[in-house]
């Protein structure tokens, strides 16, 4: 049975949009790269949402560490060798401004790759006028806010946007705020199994769902430490298919874990971990890249 969705984030639309666009750069016999390449930079942040499994700091405490820019640029070189031309966000299980060479690896991002995207996801809480400049300054995007306090937040940055000269589609305003009823503005989903908010009906799972799931046919998260996580879902780091300071990224994304992963999701089986805790729709983009690895493992 489906998940219900009682919230659809408009953000999904637009990522779906750029899948699209990517994938019709690939050949048909070729095994689609990723479109998305989503870094976790540290383990900080400086907020506790309810939705979130920083919710209980016992079980996801902040975690002064930050990724080497070294191993960085490790994972760049790949990328310019491979000509990869998607998107790099800076998000994850993390606050991105937090991260004390944030400036410097979209910087590099821009020099290694300079077809890709590069995108930031932050709560905006330590985001000033100066700081907004200086991340487009260094080859920014697009940089999304999510708004958690209310809507006086909406004219604070739309105020920065207008003084920095950035357009709506270089800064995105996002309606976090919103009662649990309305699931806060966001898409929710239990993070795969770590978080339970009940006023939501978000919670464990008594059986894995019998679902395909598309994210890790076109998406892959990088963290801290140089782990390769199956999606940004997998908060408690349940399965990890790789370690970019061992191999390539491009090896991992296409090694024997990945391929036991989407062939059992393809069968729609979700019966391993982390997706078998995990309550998240899956599929409501990334259908091409789901279908064009079918045809690729069947060949």
């Amino acid at each position: 049975m489906e998940k219900e969705i009682r919230f659809l984030d408009p953000s999904i639309e637009r990522k779906g949009l750029l899948l699209e666009e990517h994938l019709s750069s690939f050949k048909q016999e070729q095994a689609p790269m990723f479109s998305l390449l989503e870094f976790n930079l540290s383990g900080l942040c400086n907020r506790q949402c309810v939705f979130c499994p920083r919710v209980d700091p016992d079980a996801f405490p902040n975690r002064n560490i930050h990724m080497p820019v070294g191993m960085y640029e490790g994972v760049l070189a790949d990328l310019e060798k491979a000509g990869f031309d998607g998107t790099i966000i800076y998000s994850a299980f993390s606050e991105p401004l937090l991260y004390k060479d944030l400036d410097k690896v979209i910087c590099l991002a821009r020099e290694r790759c300079p077809k890709v995207r590069t995108e930031l996801v932050t709560n905006g809480d330590l985001l000033t006028l100066d700081r907004l400049k200086e991340l487009f300054r260094s080859g920014l995007t697009m940089l999304a806010v999510s708004m958690y306090d209310g809507p006086h937040q909406m004219d604070h940055f739309k105020a920065l946007k207008e003084k920095a000269g950035l357009s709506d589609a270089q800064m995105i305003l996002r309606v976090r705020w919103l009662s649990v009823e309305e699931h806060f503005g966001i898409t929710l989903s239990n993070r795969a199994g770590s978080v339970t908010i009940k006023e939501a009906r978000i919670g464990a799972l008594s059986s894995p769902a019998r679902q395909a799931c598309h994210y890790p046919f076109y998406q892959i998260l990088i963290d801290y430490d140089g782990a390769v996580l199956l999606c940004a879902h997998d908060w408690g780091r349940r399965l990890i298919v790789g370690n970019v300071n061992d191999e390539s990224t491009l090896s991992i994304w296409n090694n024997a874990a990945m391929k036991k992963v989407r062939v059992s999701l393809i069968k729609e089986d979700r019966g391993f971990r982390p997706c078998d805790r995990c309550d998240v729709h899956g599929v409501l983009i990334g259908r091409n890249y789901f279908e064009k690895w079918t045809e690729y493992y069947e060949k």
